[in-house]
């Protein structure tokens, strides 16, 4: 299944797709989708160090509170970079 997603990572790469990767912790068993949270901790981190400037990082904030809503708050509990 390693060859599978490596084989297709690059044909999302190549069209202009974004691959998000995370790994299942036995230690964190007990904390629901820790894998995908972590996945998406990381990806939210390179966003916010490849901003730039602060109305940047302003209006992906703004686009994130618009999209998400009220549920946001439970969401940065699991993802803190969100």
């Amino acid at each position: 299944k390693s060859l599978l997603v490596y084989e297709s990572r690059k044909h999302m790469l190549a069209g202009g797709g974004i691959v998000l990767s995370g790994k299942f912790d036995q230690l964190q068993q007990g904390t629901p989708f820790s894998a995908l949270a972590s996945a998406f901790d990381v990806y939210c981190g390179t966003l916010l160090e490849n901003s730039g400037t602060a109305s940047t990082v302003g209006e992906l904030a703004s686009n994130l509170r618009s999209s998400l809503g009220r549920d946001v708050h439970h969401l940065t509990k699991l993802i803190p970079n969100l």
